[in-house]
């Protein structure tokens, strides 16, 4: 009878091992759907050190929306001198070229420390650009064409890194994160935050101690899309507890978007690139992952790298038509 009970035990405990697996790899990672970056592809501007991506098709060009500041001043200045660029481009990898100074940081306003984190998406007939100033303030300026002119909003929701997701009937959906102690502990959390409208009021999903990820795993720079009847996240995963490495590309999903799930521990990109020539290139930091999206299918994966000598750039890979749940990749 003890023999029969431990023996129970075991299953049981390798049957739940198997469940959890098998929750974690419900389907296909990007990973494997990535390709090598175009060597001369992506944003390189010797005056600007560059971050944030962020690209939207209008007509037959691509423009890139980015975070810049001045290149001497290094990853630092970003605090206190950061503007969003647009660049553009016939192709999707680039490269990309110079073509204006879209936002400012404006004195005496909401957005007097800096313009940040900017991401682009269209809304019925307006193209809105989201985008942060200090920490936890986000809000957004709207334009009838790419090119402006943009006009602001109030600060709209209170926390960082807005990832915009625009559903069919003009409602968003803004997925973030917010840092808040819980018990003893600083803790990036996921956040959430929907409105009928782009112009709100946007209405947190959670309260503000409540993480939407699992095991209280912490988070910076989401992209997020809609495919496979859910909400698909990659995101930067802050202090390598989900993936055991630090600031490395993670990905999650969720169906209802309040309750999301590790994909897999394996990250899904790191500060190794490897280009479309063979050759690789090691930056000190590999951060703000965008997933450009056509119709829910993936079709190029951009990066914000800092090059060991201290200098931004943006790095763009293709990406093998990737729909998390409905694509199989040849390395499965």
């Amino acid at each position: 009878m003890k023999f029969s009970l431990k023996v129970f035990i075991i299953l049981l405990l390798v049957t739940s091992s198997k469940a959890t697996v098998a929750q974690e790899q419900a389907f296909e990672s990007i990973k494997n759907f990535i390709k090598p970056a175009k060597k001369d592809g992506g944003l390189k501007l010797s005056q600007y050190f560059l971050w944030c991506p962020s690209v939207i098709k209008v007509g037959n060009t691509y423009h890139m929306f980015a975070s810049a500041w001045p290149a001497e001043g290094g990853m630092a200045s970003w605090t206190a001198k950061s503007l969003c660029i647009r660049a553009t481009s016939k192709n999707l990898l680039g490269p990309y070229e110079f073509a204006e100074v879209v936002l400012e940081k404006r004195e005496g306003k909401w957005d007097n420390d800096r313009v940040h984190n900017p991401k682009i998406v269209k809304v019925g007939n307006k193209y809105v650009l989201y985008y942060i100033s200090s920490a936890n303030e986000t809000g957004y300026a709207e334009a009838d064409a790419i090119t402006g002119p943009w006009t602001r909003s109030e600060k709209m929701m209170s926390f960082s890194n807005p990832a915009p997701l625009v559903k069919p009937d003009g409602s968003v959906y803004v997925f973030g994160r917010l840092s808040v102690k819980i018990g003893d502990k600083q803790v990036r959390t996921a956040r959430a935050a929907e409105a009928a409208s782009y112009k709100g009021p946007y209405q947190n999903l959670a309260p503000e101690k409540e993480n939407l990820f699992p095991n209280n795993y912490e988070l910076e720079d989401p992209t997020i899309w809609w495919a496979n009847n859910q909400y698909n996240v990659i995101c930067t995963d802050f202090a390598g507890v989900a993936t055991g490495r630090n600031k490395v590309g993670v990905q999650y999903y969720s169906k209802d978007g309040i309750n999301y799930q590790l994909l897999t521990k394996e990250p899904i990109s790191t500060n190794e690139i490897t280009y479309d020539d063979g050759s690789k290139e090691k930056f000190k930091r590999v951060e703000r992952p965008f997933a450009y999206v056509e119709n829910g299918v993936v079709k190029a994966y951009f990066l914000g790298c800092m090059t060991p000598d201290d200098k931004g750039v943006i790095v763009a890979h293709p990406v093998d038509d990737y729909v998390p749940g409905k694509s199989s990749s040849k390395k499965k």
